[in-house]
C-alpha cells in the first residue's frame, strides 16, 4: 500500500504542489489579510501566534477547489497538476 499509493512518485509530486499552494496562500494572507474573504480578513489578530493561527485556520477550512481558485486569483496562475484533486 505504501509503495503503490502513499510513496508513489505521482502522489509525492502532487503533495509537493499542494504544499506550494498552501505556503503561497499563507504568505499572501500574511502580507495582506484583506485577501481573506467572508470577514476573515477584517478580524483583528495582529499579535503572534494568534495572527498565524487565524490564517492557518482559514486555509484549513478551504476545500481543494477553493484553495486552487484563491491561489489563482491572488497569483494570476492556476497551479499545474492540481485542477482535480
Amino acid at each position: 500500500m505504501y509503495e503503490r499509493l502513499y510513496y508513489h512518485p505521482e502522489q509525492i509530486e502532487t503533495a509537493a504542489r499542494a504544499k506550494r499552494v498552501t505556503a503561497g496562500l499563507f504568505a499572501a494572507y500574511s502580507t495582506d489579510a484583506a485577501l481573506m474573504t467572508n470577514s476573515w480578513g477584517t478580524r483583528n489578530h495582529e499579535a503572534e501566534p494568534d495572527r498565524s493561527r487565524h490564517i492557518a485556520d482559514y486555509i484549513a477550512g478551504m476545500t481543494d477547489r477553493f484553495a486552487i481558485s484563491a491561489y489563482a486569483r491572488i497569483y494570476g496562475e492556476t497551479p499545474e497538476g492540481l485542477s482535480n484533486v
